[in-house]
């Protein structure tokens, strides 16, 4: 690169790249913000806070249990190809490598990171309700 040149990086949009993550910090932020005011606050009633407490603790669940099975079947294709590799390394991967349980992970993965989403549009939702709620009475 010749000396005095700079570079920005740009979206396709033309602004710098870390134009987007800035504003995700903060309405992460100010979202998180919300949901912990949802969950300590005394104005939200306990069928509220129990619903919030029961999708977070399923979303655990699910978590541990999909990341588990990822490094289950990691572990599993890997001794699988490794026993295979005498038979040369493409037919070891070829046939080391079950598809069906690694389609069926990557449906889970996508449904996993799709119901995410929806909680978490689902759990800002009721924060921000929460918060309105509040700004109101407050008033």
């Amino acid at each position: 690169m010749p000396a005095g040149v700079r570079t920005v990086n740009r979206d396709f949009t033309g602004r710098p790249h870390t134009g987007r993550m800035e504003s995700d910090s903060r309405s992460r932020g100010r979202r998180h913000r919300d949901a912990l005011a949802l969950l300590t606050g005394e104005s939200a009633s306990d069928m509220e806070r129990g619903a919030v407490m029961l999708g977070l603790f399923a979303h655990a669940v699910v978590y541990l249990l999909l990341t588990g099975a990822q490094a289950a079947w990691c572990a599993v294709t890997a001794v699988r190809v490794w026993r295979r590799r005498d038979a040369g390394w493409p037919a070891a991967l070829r046939d080391g490598v079950h598809r069906p349980t690694l389609a069926g992970l990557v449906t889970a993965t996508v449904a996993y990171a799709v119901l995410r989403r929806l909680g978490l549009a689902a759990i800002s939702r009721r924060a921000r309700g929460h918060a309105a709620r509040n700004a109101g009475a407050g008033s």
